[in-house]
């Protein structure tokens, strides 16, 4: 459990941004200017005094840090898991993200594939949404000044705040969009409806990762390397230096560091690639990497958990809120509807819900390892084997496989001993095959109704550095780095040095570290894997399979196998997310390729 302080911070920080501020900008941007009832809201209102901008500052967290996030009752970060063949999606709920990309023929610009269920315009982005958000923190930054009771120190730090937190949101765009219109401040509240009044066009791909370093470093110049108990969950200087490390580590990866895109743009090709390989963007991504190490470590006090109890390190860097690993999280609490106060949106009941949905597929059972460091093997299609030899497996595998996944029949390990983790408290009626269903983020969670979701986690830097020293050909430096996060799940070090070996055991690392922490998705995009049509996105998406190719059952399973339960769709314009037609249709937006 976090500390009174602490809980004071989060509680102060989402309470006041309400979930009502997803439905409308309208009642969202009355509920950011924070005025009394009756009121009418204005910028002088709310930067009239500290108490009042600091509502204004946790609304802009809440909506800038919530990319990606399902904000309305569900844990929703298995959406790219889903996308990315790592999982099943939610088959009962046709017009799902999910559902709609895997066997609908991906996103397009002129459907409901970019929304998440039927609340529409935020699903695995919603790029308009982007914008509302991006304003909200150009309206701090811009007025801050105003408050009269706030040094000018604790000023100073606000704006390099909202910098970040905009940065944060052009990283995010940045990869899954390409170029997009670089905003540099607030806009009036009526062109959110028409953008095209902006009269901003696409930036170049170059240009806006030029504009995120730039926000960074001016940002990590000002922030503090760690804040009070009382406001954790606030950007620090090792924050904006992860945002900075991963939009070049982006950049750096060939779907952009090409002078050949993925597909023709004609004129408009550096909007969609560099335009020319870049051997110097891996140098200045590892250098970015390292130094998010170097304060993290040093002045951040923050560090790789490793006690020598592999299952327990990777439970704690991953569950435990405000653990010493985690660089930034969303701690999210809205008002409870049922007037209990504050709660935090992902809960466990929620959770084991959304969980049957979300069950492991065999390409991504397949990149855990053994205990031993061995590959695991798994029956082939049409295989049947004993259920007791798929308990034996699954009891051989790697700690963080027991610690991401409940098997079939199986207690949690990662909540040893409490009926409550057993496979039979939450066995619902949704998916029942595959590998098992999702208990990650939970480590010895018990009864607590909450979690952190993690958006940087230290690990992810060492990951980094490892890949971009691999690229730059030193192998010695990367199996350094990557052998970090690999022993400390209790494997044995990595000693291959052949760089395209070594190069498929990093990508291998970061889907086993990171799965359900939004990377794997876009990671395969970039890296543009060439397995990404071969049953990983595209084509036969396996599962295991229960008595005689069925479902697995709360007991009494009798064999298992492996089947083909889907076809997923691939096409390479799915190598960049395609913006809204309303928006290209405006004439001030130009389509990504193959839209």
């Amino acid at each position: 459990m976090t500390n009174n302080k602490e809980q004071r911070w989060y509680k102060r920080l989402f309470a006041t941004a309400g979930i009502a501020c997803v439905i409308s900008f309208a009642s969202c941007e009355k509920e950011f200017l924070q005025v009394p009832p009756g009121g009418s809201p204005t910028i002088d209102s709310v930067f009239n005094r500290s108490s009042n901008a600091y509502n204004a500052i946790a609304s802009a967290y809440f909506s800038c840090l919530r990319q990606g996030l399902n904000y309305t009752g569900y844990y929703s970060p298995s959406t790219d898991d889903q996308l990315a063949g790592s999982q099943a999606f939610w088959v009962q709920i046709p017009g799902s993200v999910a559902a709609v990309s895997i066997l609908g023929g991906g996103f397009t610009p002129n459907s409901n594939s970019q929304d998440m269920g039927s609340n529409g315009g935020y699903g695995n982005d919603g790029y308009t949404d982007n914008f509302q958000c991006i304003r909200k923190a150009y309206l701090v930054k811009e007025n801050i000044d105003k408050v009269p009771d706030m040094s000018d120190a604790d000023k100073a730090i606000v704006k390099a705040e909202m910098q970040a937190l905009v940065a944060y949101r052009y990283t995010q765009m940045f990869i899954m969009y390409g170029g997009v219109p670089l905003v540099p401040e607030s806009f009036p509240l009526s062109s959110l409806n028409d953008l095209a009044s902006l009269a901003i066009p696409r930036a170049t791909v170059r240009e806006v990762l030029d504009a995120i370093v730039r926000w960074c470093d001016e940002s990590a110049s000002v922030l503090p390397s760690q804040w009070p108990g009382n406001s954790l969950g606030r950007m620090t200087k090792s924050a904006a230096l992860a945002i900075k490390a991963k939009a070049l580590m982006y950049a750096a990866r060939p779907l952009f560091n090409s002078s050949t895109p993925y597909l023709d743009l004609g004129a408009n090709n550096q909007m969609i690639c560099l335009g020319s390989y870049d051997a110097n963007l891996w140098d200045r991504a590892l250098a970015a990497s390292e130094a998010v190490i170097t304060e993290a470590e040093g002045p951040g006090g923050l560090g790789i958990i490793d006690t020598g109890n592999p299952l327990a390190d990777y439970g704690t860097a991953t569950s435990t809120p405000s653990n010493r690993e985690v660089i930034l999280a969303f701690k999210q609490q809205v008002s409870s509807t049922g007037g209990q106060g504050p709660y935090n949106i992902f809960n466990v009941t929620n959770y084991h819900y959304q969980a049957n949905g979300a069950v492991l597929a065999s390409s991504m059972l397949e990149n855990y390892y053994k205990a031993d460091g061995t590959n695991q093997t798994w029956p082939g299609i049409g295989q049947t084997e004993p259920f007791s030899s798929y308990t034996t497996k699954f009891l051989d595998m790697e700690p963080r496989l027991q610690a991401d996944w409940n098997g079939w029949e199986m207690q949690a390990a990662n909540n040893p001993g409490d009926p409550n983790w057993h496979m039979t408290a939450h066995y619902k009626d949704v998916n029942h095959f595959g590998a098992g269903q999702p208990t990650k983020f939970w480590y010895l969670a018990g009864s607590r109704q909450w979690f952190d979701f993690p958006i940087f986690r230290l690990a992810a830097y060492y990951l980094s550095s490892a890949e971009a020293y691999n690229e730059k050909g030193q192998p010695s430096l990367a199996l350094n780095r990557l052998n970090k996060i690999h022993e400390r799940a209790g494997l044995p070090p990595v000693t291959e040095t052949d760089q395209a070996k070594l190069r498929a055991i990093i990508h291998r690392e970061w889907a086993i570290e990171f799965i359900q922490e939004k990377y794997r998705f876009n990671d395969l995009k970039h890296w543009k894997d060439p397995n990404i049509n071969n049953g990983i996105i595209g084509g036969p998406i396996r599962f295991l399979a229960f008595n005689n190719g069925g479902d697995a059952l709360p007991t009494g399973n009798t064999n298992f196998t492996t089947i083909v339960r889907y076809d997923g769709f691939w096409h390479p314009r799915q190598f960049l997310n395609p913006f809204p037609q309303g928006e290209v249709n405006k004439g001030y937006l130009i389509q990504n390729p193959g839209y």
